[in-house]
């Protein structure tokens, strides 16, 4: 209890624990991997592919609580003169390419494809894994099929209702309104799903906006229609936010699978059973260690661990 106390403590002093826990755990002689990360759930993508690489090799996970956070750590750790090369570092790309204020990259930085980790576990393909391996759905099953062109269908009604939203969030950060998006994790209540067909309502929008705008500056409309004009809805993973993309994804397969079981029932059929990690919206347990990596995720892997 002592030496916990005295952890605690010296952890306490750290501006970021992270880099307390790792100056621990850094031994130079065994050379483990350390692996850092924005938040707690992007392990769950990550580390199953990593462990695929490494094998039996000891790896350390740091949850830094920010991007800014885990850059910082990396550059500190560059600074302190450790050796960097036992290191990786994850990042999402955000909407920093589109402002101009991305963060400086090196051969231990891999930052993702699309806005964040959430959009390559919330997309077709993931919910053709989930549906297979998941939900036991059979690709003989005339639902199947359905399930598939109902998603790539919503999916594109839920882009173009959120490319405005989107187009908003862009010019509110340009001019330095400042929005904080934290206050809106989903879309509940401001996208609505009329079965499986989303609408970005007026209302809604207003009380995106209440929840996000806390210094009482609202962007101009035409730096707003500047930016919706701009995305493209062919490459939508870039600019929609990972989080509504999650958001969406759990909505829309609660709700279609809703309609799958009426239709089994009214059948004479068994409804299709649903987990209670996928129910609760746990995704990233659910699916971490199943969707694909993306392929420049594999091309960082093995050029860091090879």
């Amino acid at each position: 209890m002592e030496d916990y106390a005295v952890y605690l403590a010296e952890e306490a002093k750290s501006d970021i624990a992270a880099l307390h826990q790792f100056k621990i755990l850094y031994d130079p002689i065994q050379s483990p991997y350390h692996f850092f990360f924005e938040g707690e759930e992007d392990s769950l993508f990550y580390m199953p592919e990593a462990r695929r690489h490494i094998l039996n090799g000891v790896a350390h996970v740091y949850d830094c609580g920010g991007k800014r956070n885990v850059i910082q750590i990396r550059d500190d750790i560059k600074s302190d003169g450790y050796n960097i090369n036992s290191c990786l570092f994850f990042v999402d790309r955000d909407y920093d390419d589109f402002l101009g204020t991305q963060i400086a990259l090196d051969d231990h930085t891999y930052i993702t494809d699309h806005y964040s980790v959430e959009n390559d576990i919330s997309s077709i393909q993931a919910a053709k894994i989930l549906m297979a391996d998941v939900l036991r759905i059979s690709q003989a099953d005339p639902e199947f099929s359905r399930i598939e062109a109902t998603f790539i269908e919503s999916y594109r009604a839920f882009h173009l209702e959120v490319r405005s939203l989107t187009g908003w969030i862009l010019a509110a950060k340009e001019e330095k309104c400042a929005p904080n998006l934290r206050n809106t994790n989903g879309l509940k209540n401001i996208v609505m799903l009329n079965g499986t067909k989303p609408t970005l309502s007026k209302e809604g929008f207003i009380e995106f906006k209440k929840k996000v705008v806390v210094n009482g500056k609202l962007p101009s409309l035409h730096a707003t229609l500047k930016w919706s004009r701009r995305l493209d809805l062919g490459t939508a993973g870039i600019w929609v936010r990972g989080k509504y993309d999650l958001w969406f994804f759990h909505s829309l397969m609660l709700a279609v699978l809703a309609e799958v079981n009426l239709r089994r029932k009214a059948a004479g059929g068994k409804a299709i059973s649903i987990p209670a990690s996928f129910r609760d919206g746990r995704i990233f347990e659910v699916l971490g260690g199943r969707v694909p990596v993306p392929t420049s995720l594999q091309a960082f892997y093995a050029n860091k661990l090879n």
